[in-house]
């Protein structure tokens, strides 16, 4: 039996794999074209696969449900963040006063707490966020002035350290177990019990951005065609 997120995954992996390999060998021919003075004048090919439609018979074989994750306790995210910051002021040499790491702690532990009661969702990012709202509000209420780059890297080591702690216990989710052996279906299956998925995959594509950031780096992030 195969889970059904995992034949979906593949086909879709397999058409990237596809204009991968159609990209690698374009490339080729452009260095091919170049150096021949009877090429070099001509279009380099290049085949895409813009839209490819899928009619994959199947059988469902079972279902397995899922289970609800579980956010840690405030206190413990806290515990670690705080410990985090402590290394993080100690490595890089970065001044905050002990009352300004006690009050973001407090801060800290008071917004999970609210966050907790008023979000279903179990989610790192939102603990990790919380946790760097924490420190941004706890920079205000303190009138503490850091340079961007400082700010920058304790963020960058709160927000893991909260991600790292987040969960007691994570997320399962359910999953639809699918059989497509073409033997099995053509001995188990009926006309009424086989399933017929049809799905039509778009082909688009993603490029690097780069971007200087404020504390004198580069951002690099992909962004559609």
């Amino acid at each position: 039996m195969n889970d059904l997120g995992d034949i979906l995954g593949s086909l879709m992996t397999g058409l990237i794999r596809a204009r991968q390999a159609a990209d690698l060998q374009t490339a080729a021919l452009a260095e091919l074209y170049k150096d021949n003075p009877l090429l070099e004048g001509l279009s380099v090919p290049r085949v895409r696969i813009p839209e490819v439609s899928i009619d994959l018979p199947l059988i469902i074989e079972s279902h397995e449900a899922g289970e609800e994750g579980e956010l840690n306790e405030p206190s413990k995210v806290v515990d670690a963040t705080s410990n985090r910051l402590k290394n993080t002021l100690a490595n890089t040499n970065i001044k905050l006063s002990t009352n300004f790491q006690k009050a973001f702690a407090d801060t800290a532990k008071l917004r999970l707490t609210e966050a907790r009661k008023n979000n279903d969702t179990v989610s790192k990012e939102l603990v990790s966020r919380t946790v760097q709202d924490a420190f941004v509000e706890t920079l205000k209420k303190t009138n503490t002035e850091l340079s961007a780059q400082d700010k920058l890297a304790i963020v960058k080591d709160i927000r893991t350290e909260a991600g790292l702690a987040a969960l007691a216990k994570p997320s399962i989710p359910q999953r639809i177990l699918t059989n497509i052996r073409t033997a099995d279906i053509k001995d188990k299956a009926t006309g009424n019990s086989v399933v017929r998925l049809k799905i039509t995959l778009t082909e688009e594509g993603v490029e690097w951005v780069t971007q200087s950031n404020d504390a004198g780096g580069v951002n690099r992030t992909l962004t559609p065609e």
